[in-house]
């Protein structure tokens, strides 16, 4: 019998710092080493909009590091909890079915959470961790959602039209999963958890995995939220896309791999997180790919930064003939 328990190796809280008279919000994330400093931006960006509430977050994290661990605990805020959730081996996903830029098996943790956390609370956010808050999370997590398994936020056209020759669902309702506001009630009552589990370890690939998985099984069961919840883009290296968003969005959500961590990216909007984190200090990694190198020698270029330009070229050819052989 599923048991989403089996997967948790352990459970503790590291953050412990509730007050008695404001609300909860039960928010969400799953990742691995490789995202903790992006994820604990995006709580960050979190706890600096929404000050109204307490705020608990639940972290179902795979083979974080404990240098990582303890800066978790550096928020101390005397509204945050913190929760861990260490996965454990049983926890795996077909990986065939981890295509494009998803390469581990963390994006598919999503899946458990609601069931791990329906004893607590009857409904959480779920966030990925390359998103950013820009302002409160009230207006979402009060949105009702009784009679759904969630709210989600569509995808674009150019998705949708994609995934409407894919699969057999009603394509314009198909919602990128990087936001949710999840019924933990009705989602367990459905077993939406064993479900996803059978399907993307079916031996079907799912080009969008974890996302195309849910979509299919919660078809008709979501109440569509505004765009403003889940305001997507993809970043150049000048991030000029960051001047472009409209001043009402909510939450920021950086797709594709040009992720605003990298340090050829200049995300103003990360940046000025990452600044106020326990991470401000860490060393950013260069970049995700070997093309984006080069176009950030290009982009110092522009800029009039000749041998700085040369130095990061000279970096592109390394990476893409002898890093990556």
């Amino acid at each position: 019998m599923f048991n989403a328990k089996d997967f948790i190796e352990s459970q503790k809280t590291i953050v412990n710092n509730h007050v008695p008279y404001c609300s909860t919000l039960h928010i969400a994330l799953g990742f691995d080493d490789n995202y903790a400093l992006p994820a604990g931006v995006t709580i960050l960006s979190v706890i600096k909009n929404t000050p109204n509430y307490n705020l608990h977050f639940h972290l179902f994290v795979d083979k974080v590091s404990n240098s990582n661990i303890d800066k978790f605990k550096q928020f101390t805020n005397d509204k945050i909890a913190i929760t861990l959730y260490t996965i454990n081996s049983n926890f795996i996903i077909n990986p065939k079915t981890l295509v494009l830029h998803i390469t581990t098996i963390s994006t598919c943790i999503r899946f458990i959470i609601p069931d791990i956390l329906f004893s607590i609370t009857d409904r959480i956010i779920y966030l990925d961790s390359d998103t950013i808050c820009l302002q409160s999370l009230e207006k979402l997590a009060t949105y009702s959602i009784e009679n759904y398994i969630a709210g989600v936020i569509p995808d674009s056209l150019d998705m949708q039209k994609e995934i409407k020759a894919m699969y057999n669902i009603n394509a314009e309702k198909y919602f990128n999963a990087g936001v949710l506001l999840i019924n933990t009630k009705r989602w367990c009552e459905e077993k939406i958890s064993q479900k996803a589990f059978d399907l993307i370890n079916s031996g079907k690939i799912y080009k969008y995995a974890d996302q195309d998985v849910l979509n299919i099984l919660l078809e008709n069961k979501t109440l569509l939220l505004p765009i403003k919840f889940n305001t997507k883009i993809k970043i150049a290296i000048d991030a000029h896309q960051e001047k472009e968003i409209r001043p009402y969005t909510v939450i920021l959500h950086y797709i594709s791999q040009n992720k605003p961590w990298f340090k050829v990216y200049q995300s103003e909007i990360f940046n000025r997180y990452l600044s106020l984190s326990p991470w401000k200090e860490n060393d950013l990694p260069l970049s995700g790919n070997s093309s984006s190198i080069r176009n950030y020698s290009k982009y110092l270029i522009h800029k009039g930064k000749f041998i700085s330009s040369m130095y990061y070229y000279i970096l592109y050819l390394k990476y893409k003939f002898y890093l990556k052989k």
